[in-house]
């Protein structure tokens, strides 16, 4: 029992600080709304295409690629549409050239919706969320065999649709870009061009997630689970510099990158505004040796993450739709859970939703009390008047989740005696006066 103490102590610290506050009216409308009966649709709707690969018809409007995105296309305009709706209809259309998984040069298009920030002062900020309308079969050049993929990535595309209908009506601070990307099953080409164009169009993206492969709620080991995510992120940002790394010696910040800051953050809002949810905070940018929409982000230096289900089921992956032995295979729409996925996505919305209304961030955390008792961290706070206040998170050292959270005053300096550095990590986030915070920024200079 004596072991147990502290840790029951610093549940009940956490309870005393932000967590504890009733979650926002707002936030909780929004969540809500988002509607399991309306991803099960739209499923039906991308399977109905038959195959959505990359090198299929263009021209049908019944069967491929082609119909699939005019399809999307034609609902995020329609939510454009709606009454009150500030979302505008977003497509990035290209030429890709022949790579390994093209034998030609293809087309491709990314489609969705922006709802552009009401900050001016932040107006090159946003949040992007993505999900990939692209399916394959076991040959990733077969492109006429059926490919429903239900789950991989129809879930993940439901989602972004449903997101923009659920977010139509807000005026975000900062914009929030909802895309169905293209040709990820190719070579994560429709988001590596998406990254590069908005980093070319000095968009400053905030917090990127993908979300692929989000609606399978039975694991190939037979496991039933329909509360649990993961959130995958890298801990050391892909495009660190010298000077970067050097800190990140200094201060043992592998776990604390930007990417791993969002991914704690979309846990955190998701948990607090979806009962039952849990969000697993992955040490690892994706799993061992595969990829996502998230990648190419990251490639760029943006915070970035994958939202994706906690059991895999290998036979409904990346296979022709067939019946072996009495075994089925396949990517097929039984075996999507709307349900789950809603869940998943809710707890998505959330977190967008709480950092799209958040003040800006802090601008720099310095920390200092090297061989000291003490903690100090010093702040350079930009010219937000919204913000209220600020949050300062602590964990051990030895810990991967926070594990306190304090709410604080408007200040530049934080001083915690009696609390040596070494043994904790920590960061900062502003919060305006309805309870909306920004990224918790980890310390950036040793003084």
């Amino acid at each position: 029992m004596a072991r147990m103490l502290p840790c029951l102590a610093l549940a009940v610290a956490l309870a005393a600080g932000p967590a504890a506050e009733a979650p926002g009216p707002r936030v909780d409308a929004l969540v809500g709304a988002f509607d399991a009966a309306r991803l099960q649709a739209t499923v039906a709707r991308l399977v109905a295409f038959g195959t959505r690969h990359t090198l299929s018809d263009t021209a049908s409007e019944t069967r491929g690629i082609g119909a699939a995105r005019r399809w999307l296309a034609a609902e995020f305009a329609a939510i454009a549409k709606l009454p009150g709706s500030r979302l505008e209809p977003f497509e990035d259309r290209f030429v890709q050239e022949a790579g390994p998984r093209l034998p030609r040069a293809v087309e491709i298009v990314n489609v969705g919706g922006v709802l552009r920030g009401v900050d001016a002062a932040r107006a090159r900020e946003a949040i992007v969320v993505t999900g990939h309308y692209d399916s394959r079969a076991s040959d990733a050049l077969d492109a006429r065999s059926d490919a429903p993929g239900a789950n991989d990535d129809g879930s993940g595309t439901s989602i972004v649709l449903e997101l923009a209908r659920v977010l139509a009506r807000e005026k975000p601070a900062i914009s929030v870009y909802l895309v169905a990307v293209g040709a990820e099953e190719q070579g994560l080409y429709g988001s590596t061009h998406l990254a590069r164009r908005l980093k070319a169009e000095g968009v400053q993206v905030v917090a990127m997630t993908s979300v692929d492969i989000a609606g399978n709620s039975d694991g190939q080991d037979g496991v039933h689970d329909d509360r649990t995510g993961r959130v995958f992120s890298e801990g050391v940002p892909a495009v660190e510099t010298d000077e970067m790394r050097k800190l990140r010696v200094a201060l043992g910040a592998e776990n604390d990158g930007p990417a791993r800051a969002w991914a704690r953050y979309l846990k955190r809002e998701g948990e607090r505004h979806v009962p039952h949810l849990v969000l697993r905070v992955m040490l690892r940018r994706d799993r061992m040796g595969r990829g996502s929409d998230h990648m190419p982000f990251s490639a760029e230096g943006f915070p970035a993450a994958r939202l994706s289900e906690m059991n895999e089921h290998y036979d409904r992956q990346h296979q022709d739709v067939r019946v072996v032995d009495g075994r089925r295979y396949g990517d097929t729409l039984e075996f999507f859970d709307a349900r789950y996925a809603a869940r998943l996505g809710r707890g998505l919305c959330a977190a967008v939703a709480r950092l799209a209304a958040a003040p800006a961030p802090p601008r720099e955390v310095a920390i200092g009390g090297a061989v000291s008792p003490d903690t100090r961290l010093r702040l350079a706070l930009p010219p937000d008047p919204r913000i209220a206040g600020l949050v300062l998170y602590r964990r051990g050292a030895d810990r991967v989740d926070w594990e306190r959270a304090d709410r604080l005053a408007r200040t530049e300096l934080v001083v915690l005696p009696g609390i040596p550095p070494d043994d904790h990590a920590y960061a900062i986030a502003t919060v305006d006066a309805d309870g909306n915070e920004s990224l918790p920024v980890a310390p950036t200079r040793l003084e």
